[in-house]
């Protein structure tokens, strides 16, 4: 009896230190594991939030040019701000058993642990209200933006051509109709010659200081290669020519309609609702969906960079493409021209409208996830 008395304390103090080791073991492998997860959440899980943002800001964007395409209500919603909270857990097993060890052998695993790590992201979404959706969408595109387009744009001339509805009178008109909206030739050739000028580094925009302010045209350097086309171009705009041939021109930009002061240039821009409907009209429809579409006119010389294809099934290679109304609209990866003015569409929302709804419901939406 005082042999069993002294044998049970020496197999409890065993048992705690084997315990003990287990908790250090545990805990040695855990700190590692926490130095290693903080960078390599960052890592993938950045990368992996920013490209389901912009994946989805496109998808919201072509399905709302399509809902305008048949007279549905639009609407947009930002995502306001992520918060991901990690955290480790580590957790640990001793197997003991009693009793002859043929009953037990190699069916225990005497010591055991497991570190996993979990990440709980909060969402949140912010809808547009209506009236600030109408003012940052219907709202003429601000001079210093549409200038920040024309020049990023792969194509200058189609940056002109997608953005300025008139300049110094000449029109460009969404959309022609016979009786009221005739394009001008005029404008095309002037967007052809500011383009091949500003591709050659020729035509420059920069921003007046001084006593004068706002935004100007520069023709720099154009003699003699140029001279004709510039030439062409001040008389398309009704602009003076320099006394002496070769000089640099400054010509100030305005954003107004009508008549420009003289030897400036008057601009009309478009919004981005206008481009939208552009882009809308460019839809094409199946067979027996006219009922269900809105018409448009046949688009002017703004509307054709665009084209947006359908079809019964998810398209394979596709730029962009949203399911609505039990068919597929989609951007062809390989259409160039439709895609940059699709992100020309998508940078002008994105500058234009607020990064918030301030003011309206915020929907905030905890994902819990395991890894």
């Amino acid at each position: 009896m005082v042999l069993q008395q002294t044998i049970l304390p020496l197999a409890f103090d065993r048992l705690a230190t084997r315990l003990l080791r287990l908790a250090a073991l545990m805990l040695a492998g855990a700190l590692p594991a926490c130095t290693w997860l903080g960078p390599e959440i960052i890592r993938t899980g950045r990368t992996a939030y920013n490209d389901a943002i912009l994946a989805t800001s496109d998808e919201q964007l072509l399905q709302n040019i399509v809902r305008l395409r048949f007279g549905d209500s639009i609407g947009f919603l930002t995502v306001s701000s992520i918060t991901a909270n990690v955290s480790m857990i580590a957790s640990g097993s001793l197997n003991l058993a009693i009793g002859s060890s043929a009953g037990y052998a190699g069916n225990l695993v005497p010591l055991a642990g497991t570190v996993s790590a979990e990440q709980n992201p909060t969402i949140s979404y912010a809808p547009i209200p209506g009236d600030r959706l109408l003012r940052q969408t219907a709202t003429e595109t601000p001079l210093e933006l549409a200038i920040l387009l024309i020049s990023g744009a792969q194509s200058h001339k189609s940056g002109w051509q997608a953005i300025v509805r008139r300049v110094n009178n000449i029109r460009n008109p969404d959309f022609v109709d016979p009786l009221r909206h005739v394009a001008d030739a005029r404008f095309e050739e002037i967007t052809e010659l500011a383009g091949a000028l500003q591709d050659r580094g020729t035509l420059y925009w920069v921003r007046l200081s001084g006593a004068q302010t706002g935004s100007a045209i520069v023709l720099h350097s154009y003699s003699p290669v140029a001279s004709a086309e510039v030439a062409r171009l001040l008389g398309l705009l009704s602009i003076s020519k320099p006394a002496r041939e070769g000089d640099d021109i400054v010509i100030p930009v305005r954003t107004a309609v009508g008549s420009p002061d003289t030897g400036a240039i008057a601009i009309e821009t478009r919004s981005v609702l206008d481009l939208m409907r552009l882009a809308a009209a460019s839809i094409e429809l199946p067979a027996g969906a006219d009922a269900e579409a809105v018409s448009f006119a046949a688009p002017g010389l703004a509307g054709r960079g665009i084209h947006i294809h359908s079809a019964s099934s998810r398209p394979v290679n596709a730029r962009v493409a949203v399911e609505y109304r039990g068919r597929w609209y989609y951007i062809d990866n390989a259409d160039d021209a439709s895609k940059q003015w699709f992100m020309n569409i998508l940078l002008l929302a994105g500058a234009q409208l607020p990064s918030s709804g301030d003011g309206g419901p915020v929907l905030t939406i905890p994902v819990t996830g395991k890894r």
